[in-house]
């Protein structure tokens, strides 16, 4: 454009000196072709520091996103690193926590920290399978909030139509929700299981849907169920170790449920009948210092079973054991 400028500044300079007699005119006009160039010259530095100006620019950008990219690899270096040294230290603390890893004849088991889920032990832990009565702990935990733990349960013929261990209640029978989740803990009897079901969701269907909603609820994909009670059904049923110990560490965060699952005899008061002691089928319970509950379980498909549940050394811990 400055180029331009000249030629057109110097073509009419040019037309204007051909003609011209007057020297100080002329003069003058030389003096503006003069100033012209002059003006010219510094547009055209000017567009050159202009121009290494947005040179500058663009290689400073470069560079800053250069630098960016190194920034951030180094960041992604420094995570890896405070990882992999998280991961040792909670290995190495996991390591002193847990000991020596016992020798178990079970096909399936964990140990967990009750209040932090962290695994002390597992062997076969995402194994499905049968866990039997063991699923009571949720039957328990759904009877727990539903809430109205002090209202009467009517006993209804359907619900004493189960399979056996029976704890003998006969329709027209009335027991308080609190009565019958006791004795269901205690003694894992299934027509207990059954009236409470049914009391609580309308019919056992109802709340065998429950359970699987919870399940869902609780992210365990490994697990369905299709009766309150555990016993085999046409439709099987199943879960893992590692779902267990979920819906265990749940139930004994319950009041209600830890003081049932720790009593070790329990005196069931039936209407116009003699008084039931129940003695509770957890035998750990009798033999291990440190236990204070949970519950058996056994069938011919899932082997015997076991959740419990104790504290040592200040802090809480649940073992599941399947199929031993």
């Amino acid at each position: 454009m400055a180029r331009r400028l000249r030629a057109a500044g110097l073509l009419a300079c040019g037309f204007i000196l051909t003609g011209c007699d007057d020297p100080q005119r002329e003069a003058e006009l030389r003096w503006r072709e003069e100033e012209v160039n002059a003006k010219e010259v510094d547009v055209v530095r000017r567009e050159r520091e202009v121009q290494k100006q947005l040179q500058a620019m663009e290689s400073l950008k470069i560079e800053l996103t250069a630098g960016q990219a190194r920034v951030k690899q180094q960041q992604k270096e420094l995570d890896a690193e405070v990882a992999k040294m998280r991961a040792a230290r909670i290995a190495f603390e996991t390591k002193e926590l847990r000991g020596p890893a016992p020798k178990i004849s079970a096909e399936r088991a964990i140990v967990i920290d009750a209040e932090t889920g962290q695994v002390l032990f597992e062997k076969e832990a995402d194994k499905e399978g049968p866990i039997a009565s063991t699923q009571k702990l949720l039957t328990a935990l759904l009877v727990v909030e539903a809430g109205s733990l002090d209202s009467v349960v009517t006993v209804e013929k359907s619900d004493t139509e189960c399979a056996p261990v029976r704890l003998g209640i006969q329709p027209g029978e009335q027991y308080t929700r609190r009565k019958l989740l006791t004795a269901l803990l205690v003694k894992s009897s299934n027509d207990i299981a059954q009236a409470l079901a049914r009391d609580v969701a309308g019919s056992v269907e109802a709340f065998v849907q429950r359970m699987n909603t919870k399940a869902a609820e609780l992210g365990l994909e490994n697990s369905h169920f299709v009766n309150p009670h555990g016993l085999p059904d046409e439709t099987p049923q199943f879960s893992t170790a590692r779902n267990l110990s979920v819906i265990a560490a749940l139930v004994d965060r319950v009041p209600d449920i830890r003081e049932m699952v720790k009593t070790r005899v329990f005196q069931f008061e039936r209407e116009g009948k003699s008084t039931l002691t129940l003695e509770n089928t957890n035998r750990v319970l009798r033999t291990c210092g440190y236990c204070d509950g949970m519950k058996t379980g056994y069938t011919d498909a899932s082997g015997y079973c076991l959740v419990a549940s104790g504290e040592k050394d200040g802090r809480r811990r649940i073992v599941v054991v399947l199929n031993d």
